[in-house]
């Protein structure tokens, strides 16, 4: 059945992990499928991003459209979440995303995000541990490319 797909690949996506069933049932039921051939695009660079996507079937090509020749920086597969950020705050989509053979992914709108977050707080605290955890991971990196960028003005 296809319900108990949809639930089983949103749990398996570590953003997802540790929501309730009831949860996970409301964001696959709400969840908009969408289908797209081969090749076919399914957003664009800079477009604002309304939502996030969890591919079901297919795959699904992350391509740098600014690079020459362009260059697929990431093939997600069944159970991958794109957009994860945009599930959350308004943002632009950093690349663009095609189609590799039949796909179909769920788009889940931000605003439907928000009334589960509403409706399960616990889910909410999670959530933002999560991203604390990962800031404070990122935060080296991100002063090094500070510091490697301060060096070049110095140049």
């Amino acid at each position: 059945m296809a319900l108990d797909r949809d639930l089983d690949l949103l749990s398996a996506a570590p953003f997802f992990e540790g929501l309730s069933a009831e949860a996970l049932k409301l964001l696959a039921f709400s969840a908009d499928p969408r289908d797209f051939a081969d090749g076919e695009r399914v957003f664009s660079a800079g477009e604002t991003a309304e939502g996030g996507m969890v591919v079901i079937e297919g795959r699904i090509d992350l391509v740098d459209e600014h690079a020459q020749p362009p260059k697929v920086v990431e093939r997600l597969g069944p159970g991958s979440l794109i957009g994860e950020l945009a599930l959350i705050v308004d943002t632009r989509r950093p690349v663009s995303a095609r189609a590799v053979g039949r796909a179909r992914v769920l788009s889940i709108r931000r605003a439907l995000f928000r009334r589960m977050l509403e409706g399960y707080p616990d889910i909410a605290a999670l959530l933002e541990q999560r991203l604390a955890e990962r800031l404070t991971r990122l935060a080296p990196q991100i002063r090094r490319i500070g510091e490697t960028l301060g060096s070049l003005d110095e140049s």
